[in-house]
């Protein structure tokens, strides 16, 4: 029988920094319901060789950014520092998203670790599809959470109460939403708005580029000669934080591609992409968002150095 909802308090039990151990496989098996479940969340495969082992807490997930709806929020729910999915139970879906790790599949760290219970293989029973969809954590993300306060500043503060945010970065933030708003007023957008262009039918560029070669952003009057008028180069968007790096230089990860879209749950193939070592979304202009999503760049908007 599935767990109810935990009543924890508002603000969670675990903290940025804390060491937590990953319960039994057993433990986190006894808190899912029939679709493997808790909180609308699924349990993953993927997730099951972390049981038993320790890792420390990367960010608190009590709001999160979700596909076709924005920020919404969440409960008792943390992210693990550089615990990401690697697709091996879905079709190999390249999105490398950070799992979401409810607080009742956690316990504080006992003075070391548990047996670690094995993989993918230990947990048949999750399922991985449904229907002719897939179906993982990204794809259940909006039943997962809820309607975010829209017009307050106070998450902020939560966020600083919480450890999310120093004090530093807060002042950042409000700044940068005092800004935004300025903008809108004066210009009739935001300060981190999407970047457009003017083609009609966006073209590729094809550099072949492999995993440890260093690149170059192009300017950003180079990348809008590559956008149509939605921002978009080939149906993948230059989203507004990507523009922060242009001009700077960094190591190419690896490829991307083929990927499971969040809406639709459907794999989607892509050609000439990549993602950068260490360049993930900040949340910067989502209300610091800490999902840290990896950001996927067009081959036409980089340059080999």
């Amino acid at each position: 029988m599935a767990q109810q909802p935990s009543d924890r308090g508002r603000f969670g039990d675990f903290r940025r920094g804390d060491t937590v151990t990953v319960r039994s496989l057993t433990e986190i098996l006894a808190t899912l319901d029939a679709d493997s479940k808790l909180d609308e969340l699924p349990f993953m495969p993927e997730m099951a060789a972390c049981c038993g082992r320790s890792f420390r807490v990367y960010r608190r997930a009590d709001k999160t950014c979700v596909e076709g709806l924005g920020m919404r929020s969440m409960r008792d729910t943390v992210f693990l520092d550089g615990l990401r999915c690697d697709g091996s139970a879905h079709g190999g879906c390249q999105r490398g998203c950070l799992f979401f790790w409810k607080e009742a599949w956690l316990e504080p760290e006992q003075g070391g670790s548990r047996k670690a219970e094995g993989g993918t293989s230990d947990a048949p029973a999750l399922p991985t599809t449904k229907g002719d969809r897939f179906y993982c954590q990204s794809t259940e993300l909006a039943a997962a959470t809820r309607d975010f306060p829209p017009g307050t500043l106070r998450h902020f503060f939560h966020d600083l109460r919480t450890g999310e945010l120093g004090l530093r970065r807060l002042t950042y933030k409000l700044w940068l939403a005092l800004l935004n708003r300025v903008w809108r007023l004066l210009r009739g957008r935001a300060f981190f708005d999407q970047m457009t262009g003017e083609q009609k039918k966006t073209q590729r560029a094809a550099l072949n580029l492999q995993p440890g070669e260093l690149v170059e952003i192009k300017s950003p009057a180079e990348i809008r000669a590559t956008l149509d008028a939605r921002g978009r180069n080939r149906g993948l968007s230059f989203d507004p934080e990507m523009a922060l790096h242009c001009g700077r230089r960094y190591r190419v990860a690896g490829p991307v591609r083929h990927i499971i879209a969040e809406e639709t749950g459907k794999m989607v193939q892509l050609t000439d992409t990549v993602i950068l070592e260490g360049v993930v979304c900040q949340g910067i202009c989502v209300a610091n968002c800490p999902r840290a999503n990896f950001l996927y760049w067009r081959e036409i908007w980089l340059k080999r150095v």
